[in-house]
Order: C-alpha cells, then sequence, then structure tokens
C-alpha cells in the first residue's frame, strides 16, 4: 500500500514538472466559455491609423526627393546639417567626435555679455587686462571706442582683445563669466560641451557638431548678434580719430551662398591647431527653409569653407521643403 502512494506521488510530481501551471490557473481556463473566431483586417486597420491627427505642435521635416545621395565628401573631423524648423538631421558624420572649437565660442561669449543689458552706444577703452596674442589686434591699447564696435570686432574679425574686454565690462569675475557660459550651454541641452575661456583660446573648450548646431540655432535667434555675424566688413571709429576697417573671417560672406537664392543668416568661425579649422553657418534658401551647417577640424582654411558651401548646396538639391 504504502509502495503505491509513493508511486502515485512520484507520478503526479513528474507531470507538474512538465506542466508547471498551478491548479487555480487550470481551472480558470476550464471554466472559460470558447472564443469566437476573430478576424484581422490589416488594410482597414491601416486605414484608420493613417487617419489620426497628427500633434498640432509637430514641426515637419523637409522631404528627401534624392533618395540615392548620401551627402557630399568632407575634409572635416565632425560635420552636421540639420533643418532649422523641425531639427531634423539631415547630414551627419562623426557627431559623437569631441572637438576642440577655438574662436566659435565667442558666439557665446557674445549672447552672456548682452544678458547683462549692456548700452551698445557708451563708451569702452581697450586696456592691457584685455590683450591676449594668437590673432590680429584690430584696436590698440588706450582707444576707445563704443562697446558695439567691440562686439563688431569680436564676432566679425574675431579679435581676442575685444572679446576679453567685453567679458571685463560685463562685471563679472572671469571665472564667473565663464561658469555663466557653461551654465547657458548645460540650458541649451549642450550635454557635451565645456567652456574654460571666453576668446576660444584654450584647446579645453571643447564640443561636439549636435552641441554647435543647437548653439547656433539659439544664439543666432539673437537680432544684435545676427546682424553683427551678417556683416563682411566694419569699419570702426576710435576717440583718436583713426578709423580701422575689419574684415570678416568668414569668406562665405562674399561667395554665392549669400547672393540670391541663397542667404547667410549668420555664423562664426574658430581655428587652433588642435581644432583644426571650423565653421557654423544658418543658410536660408528662397521658398526653402533654414538649415545649420556645422563643421569641425576641416584641412585648411579653405577647406572648411568648401566643406560647409557644399554641405549646404546638397541640403537644397536634395530636399524639399515645399510640400510642407
Amino acid at each position: 500500500m504504502i509502495i503505491k502512494l509513493f508511486t502515485q506521488l512520484v507520478l503526479a510530481t513528474t507531470v507538474f514538472q512538465f506542466f508547471p501551471m498551478d491548479v487555480g490557473e487550470l481551472e480558470r481556463r476550464a471554466l472559460l466559455p470558447e472564443s469566437p473566431a476573430r478576424s484581422f483586417d490589416l488594410l482597414a486597420s491601416w486605414d484608420t491609423l493613417k487617419h489620426l491627427p497628427e500633434a498640432t505642435d509637430r514641426e515637419r521635416a523637409p522631404r528627401k526627393i534624392v533618395t540615392t545621395s548620401m551627402g557630399v565628401v568632407t575634409s572635416a573631423q565632425s560635420a552636421i546639417v540639420m533643418d532649422r524648423r523641425s531639427g531634423e538631421v539631415l547630414f551627419e558624420k562623426n557627431v559623437h567626435g569631441s572637438r576642440a572649437i577655438g574662436s566659435i565660442t565667442k558666439l557665446m561669449t557674445a549672447h552672456v555679455f548682452l544678458q547683462t543689458q549692456p548700452d551698445l552706444s557708451a563708451p569702452a577703452t581697450i586696456t592691457d587686462e584685455d590683450v591676449r596674442l594668437g590673432a590680429t589686434l584690430h584696436l590698440p591699447v588706450g582707444e576707445t571706442v563704443t562697446i558695439q564696435d567691440l562686439l563688431r570686432a569680436s564676432l566679425v574679425g574675431s579679435d581676442n582683445t575685444a572679446t576679453m574686454a567685453l567679458a571685463r565690462l560685463s562685471g563679472l569675475p572671469l571665472g564667473d563669466f565663464v561658469a555663466r557660459m557653461n551654465e547657458e550651454a548645460a540650458g541649451m541641452g549642450m550635454q557635451e560641451t565645456t567652456f574654460a575661456d571666453p576668446a576660444g583660446l584654450s584647446s579645453d573648450n571643447v564640443s561636439v557638431v549636435t552641441d554647435l548646431a543647437r548653439m547656433f540655432d539659439t544664439i543666432l535667434q539673437n537680432e544684435t548678434i545676427a546682424q553683427v555675424t551678417q556683416q563682411s566688413v566694419v569699419s570702426i571709429t576710435g576717440s583718436s580719430g583713426r578709423t580701422y576697417t575689419i574684415e570678416s573671417t568668414d569668406e562665405l560672406l562674399t561667395s554665392f551662398v549669400n547672393q540670391s537664392p541663397y542667404e547667410i543668416l549668420g555664423g562664426k568661425t574658430g581655428f587652433l591647431p588642435e581644432a583644426g579649422y571650423c565653421l557654423g553657418s544658418i543658410f536660408s534658401h528662397e521658398g526653402e527653409g533654414d538649415v545649420v551647417v556645422v563643421v569641425l577640424g576641416s584641412e585648411t582654411k579653405e577647406g572648411r569653407f568648401q566643406d560647409v558651401k557644399s554641405l549646404a548646396v546638397w541640403a537644397y538639391q536634395t530636399y524639399d521643403w515645399q510640400t510642407l
């Protein structure tokens, strides 16, 4: 008798090992009514889905009309083309590569300085404290110009000394000014960007092209900065009576991509031995959308302009904004 009970127990255990379902589940399934057969109409479901309303705040990206085109060959180590309205990336190359950015830094410096609400018509004198070597000194020590002129020298001529004068005139200690630059970058969602000095002379000013595209888009919405960076040459007259002519470091401003139907809405160059040649620009095209183009680490000065110009033209030849 004991042997028989033991044998039944072993058999029951074996069954539940093969079919590990608890008794309650077995009972529930046994009592459920049989489900009627159901069909699935894929076409009908698709018809329903395609008529669902889109979110009203969603910006539509341009439509790619040359589907076989993958982009253009660039000498830049990193590059991006972004549709300004939707934020859609139209072209990318090594977008996660962190690199020094040189004088592109000056764009953030101007942004932080203007947040202090300065009187742009007020006079300002260049001091020994402001002097930084490494680029053309357009305004000599002791010369007095307007704050607006300092801004123009910084962004048009990429003048390091004028840029440091702006940081000094902000009223913030230099360390606090740089900290504010980093705070602004974080607020723009620039998660892979660090600023170490206002002029861009430090190779510790680093970023990635995705962050910089976001920065160019945001900062160039400021009309003062946008208008200054659109100027190919400026003339500044100091209190000494001397006039200083400063040509833009952005040679694209005098090229065909700044002539109808194209227009450059602003930009900034950058260079350091550690950075290579860098450039960011925002383009507009008659009847089309705006695109942000950024390249870092181009091989030559001319190469960065060729890279950005080629990418901008490619974008307008490859994508269509008319159907938006």
